[in-house]
């Protein structure tokens, strides 16, 4: 692994580590989520640990927890022009005292990156990668375990594709990197369809959200999710402030009281 790209980043944002040995109190190998028998007996650890009445709840929080490692897979794409692998037989999932927020730990460290003037083709073979190895064998089998729903899985990651890659526009710092992840966000949204990304329903990126002004009158909007997670129904648990089954005065009445 080279030192000329921020890997750093992607521990402290996104909880992705690289070793090739794992040592944690709690270990999980990645691939045995698309096993239905082990799926399910981990499943319902995560499910005993956040509080979670039933296992499509379960798998609906688990998947967002999840997310993280595909959003630092794209980060390091569109930041650094690295590919990490992340397919599921190289990922081991650890945590320390419960399955809350699982780290992701990556047992080979070795990177893709583009040959020189071919940054498009190399785009489109990792973000098949990506998807056809990780994310879309994934929801199908959470899905087949515990029936959930694949859109909502589907739309939990493309609500943080859109969150993540608007933040990152926005923090580029030269105009070279925001053209770079202006051009990485329209491939993934208005080229990428189901036959690149292995599942999902034509372009599944390809979406809008509806926008409200934040209640803290900043001039910031918040975008509304298309699916509810079920985040409420944990126990203790609330509506993120994001969900759709809130109304206006709900949401500002839970950034209130919670932040947002």
């Amino acid at each position: 692994m080279g030192s000329d790209w921020n890997a750093a980043v992607l521990e402290q944002k996104y909880r992705i580590l690289f070793a090739d040995r794992t040592e944690a109190p709690l270990v999980f190998p990645a691939e045995n989520l698309l096993r239905k028998e082990t799926s399910m007996i981990f499943l319902r650890q995560v499910g005993e640990d956040i509080g979670s009445p039933t296992s499509i709840v379960t798998a609906s929080l688990f998947f967002k927890r999840f997310l993280a490692l595909v959003c630092g897979a794209l980060h390091a794409m569109s930041w650094d022009s690295v590919g990490i692998d992340i397919a599921l037989p190289n990922v081991v999932l650890t945590a320390d005292k419960s399955w809350t927020l699982p780290r992701f730990v990556l047992r080979d460290a070795g990177v893709s990156r583009p040959q020189e003037g071919e940054r498009a083709l190399w785009r489109e073979q990792y973000v098949r990668q990506i998807f056809q190895e990780t994310v879309s064998p994934l929801i199908a089998a959470l899905s087949a375990a515990t029936k959930v729903r694949e859109q909502i899985l589907w739309s939990h990651t493309a609500y943080l594709l859109h969150f993540y890659y608007t933040r990152w526009q926005e923090a580029a710092p030269t105009l070279h990197l925001k053209r770079q992840m202006a051009d990485d966000f329209f491939f993934l949204t208005k080229v990428a369809d189901s036959s690149l990304l292995g599942g999902g329903k034509g372009r599944p990126f390809d979406t809008s959200y509806a926008e409200v002004p934040h209640p803290s009158g900043s001039g910031e909007t918040i975008h509304i999710r298309r699916q509810c997670c079920y985040q409420y129904q944990v126990k203790g648990g609330r509506c993120c402030y994001t969900c759709p089954l809130l109304s206006d005065s709900e949401r500002a009445e839970s950034i209130r009281m919670h932040g947002s």
